[in-house]
């Protein structure tokens, strides 16, 4: 399942736009018979959710989990399309790919981050960044 929500908010001089995407699976208790004995079998439950910021400012496109702050910059044409809601969603979907298939990262440091935007290491705080490309 997958929700977005939007909020646009002005920051500054800079727009910010967040989006929340939340997707999960719930899978129901199964019983499991072995021999004699019936017992209930404990299939793991997933739920994530990918906190995302467009970062106008340095064109970067920015997700946050429960773990990791992801960091993804846009090509030109990319920069046009998150305007829109279906073009925002497919670079979305892209990401959301990239983070399931654990693509490559390369480690940002706070002062790097910082160094890019001061939104983005606002909206990352504490968390490990990570380039996505």
């Amino acid at each position: 399942m997958f929700s977005a929500v939007f909020l646009i908010s002005t920051v500054s001089v800079a727009v910010g736009m967040t989006t929340t995407a939340h997707h999960g699976h719930h899978h129901p208790h199964n019983t499991h018979v072995h021999g004699h004995h019936t017992g209930p079998t404990h299939e793991p439950n997933v739920n994530e959710s990918f906190l995302f910021h467009y970062d106008a400012a340095s064109h970067t496109l920015v997700v946050k989990t429960q773990r990791h702050c992801y960091l993804y910059m846009l090509t030109a044409d990319q920069q046009t399309s998150v305007h829109t809601t279906t073009g925002l969603h497919a670079i979305e979907k892209s990401i959301i790919d990239l983070i399931d298939t654990n693509s490559p990262t390369v480690a940002v440091t706070a002062q790097d981050l910082t160094t890019m935007s001061a939104g983005l290491s606002h909206f990352c705080r504490k968390l490990p960044a990570l380039k996505l490309n």
